[in-house]
């Protein structure tokens, strides 16, 4: 399966396992009015935002510099409203999909529409598809259909994928300014996985060239070793978004690259006309 790792973004204190902590207030000029229930909701939720993998209880409570018990009711009060989740498996605490991206509605839609055109897809191919949405300097997914195979690339709906090292990520940026790709890596980082990972902001650029002259993107080994995966653009959304298809790289060689972005194209501009309609 796909380890889709969370970044670490805007880091400001870090623990001994890299994530970063709230500064305590006193030692900082505050506002003129403060309010303390409302800085240990902000504490709370900044160190979930710039977590990398999800965050403990304990270590939420370290870093805002709250009892245990007093962290579990914010964070109890802030899942009820969706802006925390936890994971049933772990017991991690993330943001939650209150924080999606703009434009909501039209994501909901989108999800809508591509999860049918996305699961013919991934029955015709064999292979897992995807939908990707920019969200803040990372790709959330979306619509993930797996392939039915054993031995299988899949990411999870609502897993984040940095843009450095996946085909959806550079897909998407392919479409943005330069000025806001750059914003984009310095606040997500470029940490790198295998050999072949992008870590530096130039070569990146390079390869958005490389994108935008053949119009897709592709993650050869550089997000997971032995895995590829390619992806394009939905055009005239009005905000970032792609589809992709990834494998194992010895059922998706090189040599079908054009095949499969053909198909891909074909229903990234399918999906953008009925966005349109």
């Amino acid at each position: 399966m796909l380890s889709t790792r969370w970044p670490v973004a805007n880091a400001a204190e870090r623990n001994d396992r890299g994530l970063t902590v709230a500064k305590t207030k006193s030692a900082e000029a505050g506002p003129a009015y403060p309010l303390r229930a409302v800085d240990r909701v902000c504490d709370i939720l900044d160190i979930l935002a710039n977590s990398s993998e999800g965050v403990s209880l304990t270590e939420v409570a370290d870093g805002a510099a709250l009892p245990k018990s007093s962290t579990f009711r914010y964070l109890t009060a802030l899942e009820a409203r969706h802006y925390v989740a936890r994971d049933p498996a772990t017991g991690l605490f993330r943001l939650g999909l209150a924080f999606r991206p703009q434009n909501t509605r039209a994501v909901e839609r989108l999800t809508e529409f591509a999860r049918p055109a996305l699961e013919k897809l991934r029955d015709h191919l064999g292979e897992t598809t995807n939908l990707g949405v920019l969200d803040g300097a990372f790709v959330i997914h979306t619509v993930v259909a797996e392939s039915p195979h054993m031995m299988r690339l899949a990411a999870r709906v609502g897993d984040r994928g940095y843009v450095h090292c996946t085909a959806l990520g550079k897909a998407v940026c392919a479409t943005l300014p330069e000025e806001r790709v750059r914003s984009i890596l310095a606040a997500a980082g470029m940490p790198r996985f295998t050999d072949s990972t992008i870590v530096e902001t130039e070569p990146y650029l390079t390869e958005l060239e490389r994108v935008r002259a053949e119009g897709y993107g592709l993650d050869d080994a550089e997000n997971q070793a032995a895995g590829r995966c390619v992806g394009v653009a939905i055009e005239g959304l009005g905000f970032p978004a792609g589809i992709s298809i990834s494998a194992p790289a010895d059922r998706f060689p090189a040599e079908r690259t054009d095949e499969i972005v053909s198909q891909l194209r074909k229903v990234a501009r399918a999906l953008s006309r009925q966005m349109r309609a």
